[in-house]
């Protein structure tokens, strides 16, 4: 089956969506979730242009890469962001994990890709526990911090189990992505929750 061209309308608003979350977490130096957002969004570009030009096979290879380095890099990388705003982990030990998960991610691409979504779901669940744990001016913006996270497993989990008709299930599954993205910006730009 080949993918119909409207495929290509909500990969399009997960692109917008990264290019405002990119732009402000460059700004406030979130490095690593400006590069795990820049990933993703990459992405989501391959994947507008290969379904609403219809180049599905001369974009296939590389749709697929950058949607594998997403799960494998992109993620990671916006949960190290959590992770480096807490207290739990100093700077030089969150960087040397880094080069660590880094190296093994590599090894999984070439050598274990079986083990790709469950490890992108394993990221995810640190993300949530984390984002949960960074101080914040009141319990309650934790438990929002935690419930935002948690928005993009259930999508993922959902969109694993094909839950939804094909069409449908395709533009849930994007739209949520770009509404998690969103989020997660405006509430680093909030300053009652802002990372301090």
């Amino acid at each position: 089956m080949i993918p119909p061209v409207h495929f290509a309308l909500s990969e399009i608003l997960i692109v917008l969506t990264s290019i405002y979350s990119f732009r402000y977490f460059l700004k406030y130096k979130f490095n690593y979730a400006s590069l795990g957002v820049l990933i993703l969004g990459t992405t989501a570009f391959l994947a507008s242009i290969r379904f609403g030009f219809s180049l599905h096979n001369e974009l296939k290879f590389i749709h697929q890469l950058f949607n594998t380095l997403s799960l494998l890099f992109g993620v990671p990388l916006i949960v190290i962001e959590f992770i480096k705003r807490n207290e739990f982990f100093n700077y030089k030990l969150i960087l040397i994990s880094t080069l660590i998960i880094g190296i093994v991610s590599i090894y999984i691409f070439f050598q274990a890709k079986s083990l790709i979504i469950f490890i992108a779901v394993t990221w995810l669940i640190i993300g949530i526990i984390f984002s949960f744990l960074i101080p914040r001016k009141k319990i309650i913006y934790q438990f929002f911090s935690g419930f935002i996270f948690s928005i993009i497993l259930i999508n993922f989990l959902i969109r694993q189990s094909q839950f939804f008709e094909t069409n449908f299930g395709w533009h849930f599954y994007h739209i949520v992505i770009a509404i998690w993205l969103y989020l997660m910006t405006i509430l680093l730009a909030n300053k009652n929750t802002r990372y301090e």
